[in-house]
């Protein structure tokens, strides 16, 4: 008669065990898809939130410690169990409960995640989507970031992109907007700490697994594109229909040239005890550089900049380090070389613009039209004032060297093999020397066309001139293209006091007084 009496009690203790060990175990899930969405509790401290960063390591922290403490109550309930089971109605009654409870906090995950400071992390205008495929918030919000391309490291240091991002200023003006770290799906998914929401990371994992589209980054600004598939691939083999300057090869043409560079090279290098250290940075097994475009938004009907990624190639490793002398003498053949925009301000921000106007000049396909006989000759300039300790190797073997780097031009576009006949490669630590070669035009006769009233600046293929109002800028166009065959000009003039130049749209004045003021 007693064990009748104590079941009710046993059953009712049974009962509430279980709910609160249920409890727990739902509120855990919750805490771990909190830390997963970055997203914190309205329960959690104020004093946790950031102002500079969307989710803070002191708030990861916290969490990290409330799943801890609710492991440990959820093991010490269960440890703590009878055996009596639970009649039937009260089992159905903890299945309600769970049911509501979950739901209850599926609906909490869901608000705090529409309240994230990761919404408003980055910025929706450098979208473009020119696919008319639309995209839901989420994959926008995650896309609003920024784009990032493989470095060609196994992963990415996602959090220290982050930190930089989020240590963005206002006088940074040259980044145009916070820089993010989107890019490479796969490194985000195999991140064990990834600095994405979880709900960003599927939404990247999902689009880069679509077939249909193509996210490329912009090819100035670094705003990110989103084009049909199709439409991506047509342009790119009309950019590579140009005889002039492409030709498809057959397949195994670009693991012969490889070889054949990397015994040419290895040759060189072994003569000298400085050359020999360079031996290893010669690949193992090379393959071939891969092209990939770059939407150009501000051009009418979009045409792509090709840019040929050379990462793991034959020659890339060695090319990096023949070009870093170089890349330290940019702008001693020519002042008007540019680092950034910033450096564009600083250098014009005391320039008196009364009488003046600007004028922006194109340079077209720039480094598919630097001759390599030009290209190494501004190279050599450089070296006749280096010392030879500052370069890698001796002078002779350095000018082998850069020619073998400079006339290898084979690479990939999705099957298809091709090489480049003509010009360089951008994308590539090549580049340096196309800049090289404009330095050397500008400094021999393009400044000089332009007037000694008038200032030239250039980033990269980009010129801003400022120039007095009564210039003729067409004459001065048609002047600039007769200089050189190879290098010629567009120009786009101001447009109601509007010059659009390294996609800042500013009036002249208002650009140097808005500037001024950010410095």
């Amino acid at each position: 008669m007693s064990s009748g009496g104590e079941r009710p009690g046993s059953e009712k203790q049974e009962y509430y065990r279980q709910r609160r060990l249920s409890s727990y175990i739902l509120r855990r899930g919750f805490i771990r898809d909190c830390l997963e969405e970055q997203v914190l509790p309205k329960s959690a401290p104020k004093q946790l939130t950031s102002k500079n960063v969307p989710f803070s390591d002191s708030a990861r922290a916290y969490l990290r410690e409330a799943l801890n403490t609710l492991t440990d109550e959820i093991n010490a309930l269960r440890e703590s169990g009878s055996t009596d089971s639970l009649p039937l109605r009260l089992k159905r009654k903890l299945r309600e409960e769970e049911r509501q409870q979950r739901e209850k906090l599926t609906r909490k995950l869901k608000e705090l995640c529409s309240h994230s400071k990761w919404n408003n992390a980055g910025r929706l205008d450098i979208i473009q989507n020119l696919s008319n495929t639309p995209l839901n918030e989420t994959e926008m919000q995650a896309l609003s970031l920024g784009l990032k391309f493989d470095s060609g490291q196994p992963r990415f240091k996602y959090n220290e992109l982050l930190n930089k991002n989020y240590n963005w200023k206002e006088k940074d003006v040259d980044k145009g907007f916070k820089q993010g770290v989107i890019a490479c799906y796969q490194a985000i998914a195999e991140d064990e700490e990834p600095g994405l929401p979880r709900r960003f990371r599927t939404a990247l994992e999902d689009l880069g697994r679509r077939t249909d589209i193509v996210i490329t980054q912009a090819d100035k600004g670094g705003g990110v594109v989103v084009m049909k598939r199709t439409e991506y691939v047509d342009k790119m083999q009309q950019l590579l229909s140009d005889s002039n300057t492409y030709k498809k090869t057959r397949t195994g043409f670009a693991e012969k040239e490889a070889a054949k560079f990397s015994k040419e090279v290895r040759k060189i290098l072994s003569r000298t005890d400085r050359g020999k250290k360079l031996i290893g940075f010669l690949e193992e097994a090379p393959r071939p550089p891969r092209m990939r475009g770059l939407p150009k938004l501000h051009k009418p009907g979009v045409p792509m900049r090709p840019i040929t990624s050379g990462i793991g190639s034959a020659p890339h490793r060695l090319a990096k380090v023949l070009a870093k002398p170089l890349s330290v003498a940019m702008g001693t053949i020519s002042s008007a070389h540019l680092r950034n925009s910033t450096d564009l301000i600083e250098r014009i921000r005391h320039v008196d613009l009364a009488g003046k106007k600007m004028a922006s000049f194109d340079v077209k396909a720039l480094f598919t039209n630097v001759p390599v006989v030009g290209a190494m000759k501004a190279v050599q300039k450089v070296i006749e004032s280096v010392s030879e300790s500052e370069l890698p190797v001796n002078k002779t073997d350095y000018i082998k060297l850069v020619s073998l780097c400079v006339k290898f031009g084979c690479f990939t576009f999705g099957e298809e093999e091709f090489v480049q006949h003509r010009g360089l490669a951008m994308g590539s630590p090549k580049c340096s020397y196309g800049f090289l070669y404009m330095e050397l035009l500008e400094s021999e006769s393009l400044v000089r066309v332009m007037g000694s009233e008038s200032l030239w600046f250039r980033y990269v293929d980009d010129i801003i001139v400022i120039m007095p109002t009564d210039t003729n800028v067409n004459d001065k166009l048609c002047k600039l293209n007769e200089v050189n065959e190879h290098i010629q000009f567009t120009v786009e003039e101001e447009v109601n006091g509007v010059l659009p130049f390294l996609d800042i749209r500013h009036s002249n004045r208002v650009l140097l007084t808005c500037l001024q003021s950010v410095q």
